[in-house]
């Protein structure tokens, strides 16, 4: 019988182990639920003071013709590539198998281009691992934006950036030795491919930014039209649906960097741009890369209420390219600080503050406001006794009843 009790009583023991930490979670659960407080952290965040518009991207563009009962279109130039008169943008294959050939040629060019470069880093003796490392992670964001961004055509160029980096982490680490006999492989595939087929090249008409028919938008409104528009009918071209390109533009040239975007904003949001200011530009249906501009002009309309503001960039890259008709954020101003909860803050004897829970109790934290909206407030994370003393990671009492200075919460 003793055996037994043993066995019995080593259960009970092994159950109530087990229910200890289950206890304690109930018990936490409990404490949240019922306690008559919430916190929230005070974390590091930027904030703007921004517009959303909607607008119409004027450049000037040249279209690249082509007949597409001529064959199969397949391209050589990528979005955003700065291409001279008579370069060759595209090739016509008399079918579909020779242009599929074509293509994989250009993967296997593209891969040993990167092989050829990882070869040469071998003989490098000075890899910097950790800056190759944060490369890397550079590289990844890099295809990741593409992708999010639609620019499909970009992320071959991309990943063989991203392909390199790692290769270069594998040769500085001794992981890889060699890559002669890849190359050696990939060689041979690439020149079975390139002898598929003849194809006839499809080429630049003038110097500019290329970008491919299938990425792009058609144009409907030339910037003479747009400098004309009125704000009334400046807003009724920018809610204008895009439009695909005729079949028989292979692609287009953006002929110059320099850009305007056209939107018509109201007389009161009109007030916050003046003529000069630098400020910046982000486009919804891209990646979350912000365009540099400058306030060209401010045209004013009483009658409807309505103003035109032409914003001027003059930098350019393969996703703007492809765009016309657009929504658009303008951000005026960017704020760095800390972010809490709106809905956190008190007023006391007309000092901006919040209550920060310390242990048990609640301490009465003076803050000093960068900038604010419906839902949160950015705090300066400079402190400042008795101005400004919130610090990161502080946590603060968003919902509580009665709070003052050292009360004991329960």
């Amino acid at each position: 019988m003793k055996p037994r009790r043993k066995r019995s009583l080593g259960k009970w023991l092994a159950l109530v182990m087990l229910c200890i930490p289950i206890v304690y979670i109930a018990l936490q659960v409990f404490q949240r639920a019922t306690r008559s407080y919430t916190v929230q952290a005070a974390v590091a965040y930027r904030m703007a003071d921004t517009l959303t518009c909607d607008g119409v991207l004027g450049t000037q563009e040249a279209e690249i013709p082509w007949t597409p009962d001529s064959g199969t279109l397949s391209y050589v130039a990528y979005n955003g590539e700065r291409v001279s008169a008579g370069t060759t943008v595209a090739q016509v294959f008399a079918s579909e198998q020779a242009a599929e050939s074509y293509a994989r040629y250009q993967q296997l060019q593209q891969e040993l281009d990167v092989l050829e470069e990882s070869q040469a880093s071998l003989e490098t003796y000075s890899l910097d691992i950790e800056a190759l490392t944060r490369q890397r992670l550079y590289d990844v964001y890099d295809v990741l934006d593409a992708v999010d961004s639609g620019s499909y055509t970009a992320v071959p160029e991309l990943r063989s950036d991203l392909q390199l980096t790692q290769n270069k982490i594998l040769a500085g680490t001794g992981a890889a030795t060699d890559f002669s006999s890849r190359i050696s492989e990939l060689t041979a595939l690439r020149d079975a491919a390139l002898s598929a087929g003849d194809s006839t090249p499809v080429t630049a008409p003038a110097a500019g930014y290329f970008v491919s028919g299938q990425d792009s938008e058609q144009k409907q409104f030339a910037i003479e039209q747009l400098d004309a528009m009125t704000p009334a009918e400046l807003q009724e071209a920018a809610a204008q649906p895009a439009r695909e390109n005729d079949a028989s533009v292979a692609g287009k040239l953006v002929l110059d960097y320099h850009w305007r975007f056209y939107t018509a904003v109201s007389a009161e949001d009109a007030e916050k741009f003046a003529v000069g200011d630098s400020l910046t530009l982000s486009f919804h249906n891209l990646s979350s890369e912000e365009f540099p501009v400058e306030v060209e002009s401010v045209a004013l309309d009483e009658e409807t209420g309505l103003a035109k503001v032409v914003l001027l960039c003059n930098y350019i890259n393969g996703t703007v390219v492809t765009q016309e008709q657009a929504q658009a954020t303008v951000a005026f101003q960017v704020y760095e600080g800390l972010r809490i909860p709106a809905q956190a803050r008190h007023t006391v004897e007309g000092q901006n503050c919040v209550y920060v829970k310390f242990g048990d109790r609640a301490y009465q934290c003076p803050i000093e406001i960068l900038y604010e909206d419906d839902d949160y407030i950015l705090v300066s994370s400079d402190y400042e006794a008795g101005v400004n003393e919130l610090e990161l990671y502080d946590e603060v009492i968003v919902e509580g009843m009665d709070l003052y200075h050292g009360k004991v919460l329960d």
